[in-house]
C-alpha cells in the first residue's frame, strides 16, 4: 500500500513581515495536526526557534522544530534541507504537515525545486507556497521594515550564493506564491491597503490570490488547505537569477574589458634592465 504524500507549507517573505508570528498562531491553532517545522534562520540564531518552543501546542514539540542555522535555504538545499527532509521522513511517527519558514533572503524557487528530489518526491508535496508581505513597509515605499538589517543579513551569510536586489528578490518570491498574505493591514486605511494590493499585483505577472491580515492571523485551514503541488508548476516561476543565467547573462558581477596592447620593438632591451 503506498504512502500518502505529507503536504508541506513553505513560508517566505522578508524579515519583519510576520513570517513568525503568523506561524505561531497557526501552531497554536492546528487542530490536534501533528506539525514539523523548518526554520531557517540565520543572524540572530535561535530567537524563532526560542519563540516558537514556547507556543505551548500540543501539535509543537521540540522535537518537530528543526533549525537550519548554516545559511540561506536556497543556497545550502544539498547539503542541508535534503539531509533533514529525509531524517524526518524516516521518523516513525511521521507529521501530518511539515512548515518552513525561509530566511528574508531565499529565492522560494530553488527550494520547491528541491521537492522533485527523487526521494523526496515520491513521499512530500508542496501544498503551497506563501509570501507575507510586509503591508505598512511597501506602502511607505520599502520592501523590508529595515532595508539595513536585511543587508546586514546578507553580510552575515557566508553560504549566500545570490546577491539580488532587494527588490528583485521580492518580486521573486511573489512570484514562486501560491497565496500572498498583505499582512499588519491594521496600520493602513482603506486606500493605503489598495495601494499595497496594487503595488504587489504590478511585481508579478502571475496572479496568486492575495488576502489581509492582522498580527499574521490568518485561519490554518487556509495556509494548509491550498493542495497546489507547486513543485509540478516550479517552471512558470523563475526567479530573475534563473531567467538571467538562461539568456547567458551574469549576476551581479563587475563587467570587464579586455584589450591588447602592443609596444614597439626595443632597439636595445639593457636599458630598461635595472643597472
Amino acid at each position: 500500500m503506498l504512502q500518502q504524500k505529507i503536504p508541506a507549507t513553505v513560508i517566505t517573505g522578508f524579515l519583519g513581515a510576520g513570517k513568525t508570528t503568523m506561524i505561531r498562531n497557526l501552531l497554536q491553532n492546528a487542530g490536534g495536526k501533528r506539525i514539523a517545522l523548518i526554520i531557517n534562520e540565520f543572524g540572530d540564531l535561535g530567537v524563532d526557534g526560542d519563540v516558537l518552543k514556547g507556543c505551548g501546542a500540543e501539535a509543537c514539540t521540540e522535537d518537530d522544530i528543526i533549525e537550519l542555522t548554516n545559511g540561506c535555504i536556497c543556497c545550502t538545499v544539498a547539503d542541508d534541507f535534503i539531509p533533514t527532509m529525509s531524517k524526518l521522513l524516516e521518523r516513525e511517527n511521521r507529521p501530518d504537515h511539515i512548515v518552513i519558514e525561509t530566511s528574508g533572503l531565499a529565492l522560494p524557487q530553488p527550494l520547491v525545486a528541491a521537492f522533485n528530489w527523487p526521494e523526496i518526491k515520491t513521499q512530500v508535496t508542496v501544498d503551497g507556497v506563501i509570501t507575507v508581505v510586509d503591508s505598512a513597509a511597501v506602502a511607505a515605499g520599502r520592501f523590508a521594515d529595515d532595508h539595513d538589517r536585511v543587508d546586514a543579513l546578507r553580510v552575515e551569510d557566508e553560504n549566500l550564493d545570490h546577491e539580488s536586489p532587494l527588490e528583485e528578490l521580492f518580486e521573486d518570491q511573489l512570484t514562486a506564491a501560491d497565496l500572498i498574505v498583505l499582512n499588519k493591514t491594521d496600520l493602513l486605511d482603506a486606500a493605503g491597503i489598495q495601494t499595497v494590493r496594487d503595488e504587489v499585483a504590478s511585481r508579478t505577472a502571475r496572479k496568486p490570490s492575495m488576502i489581509e491580515a492582522k498580527n499574521g492571523d490568518v485561519a490554518a485551514a487556509v495556509l494548509l488547505g491550498l493542495g497546489v503541488g507547486t513543485e509540478d508548476d516550479i517552471a512558470n516561476r523563475k526567479s530573475h537569477h534563473e531567467l538571467e543565467h538562461e539568456n547567458g547573462e551574469e549576476h551581479d558581477h563587475d563587467e570587464f574589458d579586455s584589450f591588447v596592447v602592443e609596444l614597439p620593438a626595443l632597439a636595445d632591451p639593457s636599458a630598461f634592465i635595472e643597472r
